[in-house]
């Protein structure tokens, strides 16, 4: 989750709101610490064990997919994929064969150059 995602959270009662602080001081420090892409890869190894797989994939699904971007989004932070004539970002990721998630990239946007595009 986002620290927005965090706030939007809205707990039913005062004791609530208290843990949920708690939740969120719990999720911040692993996150800066790299703990939570830690659980997440000892989570897959796990699953694809289950599955009677080896725990680390030996190959990869790249895939790009265009995002729309939200409206509250400044402009500035988003792009047009022509092709699809999709205005937003572009998220690029790899999964392994069983279709779990080894890698997500959102590039920043470079800046324009030349006349931008009308169509998106």
């Amino acid at each position: 989750m986002t620290d927005a995602e965090w706030a939007a959270v809205r707990p039913g009662d005062a004791r609530g709101l208290s843990r949920l602080g708690r939740a969120y001081a719990f999720f911040r420090r692993w996150r800066e610490q790299g703990l939570i892409t830690e659980f997440h890869d000892r989570m897959r190894g796990k699953v694809r064990e289950r599955e009677g797989r080896e725990a680390e994939p030996a190959a990869g699904i790249i895939d790009a997919q265009s995002v729309r971007a939200a409206a509250t989004l400044p402009a500035a932070s988003r792009g047009c994929d022509g092709g699809k004539k999709v205005p937003g970002r572009k998220r690029h990721i790899v999964t392994d064969t069983l279709g779990l998630l080894l890698v997500i990239r959102s590039p920043p946007r470079t800046p324009a150059t030349g006349t931008p595009r009308q169509d998106c």
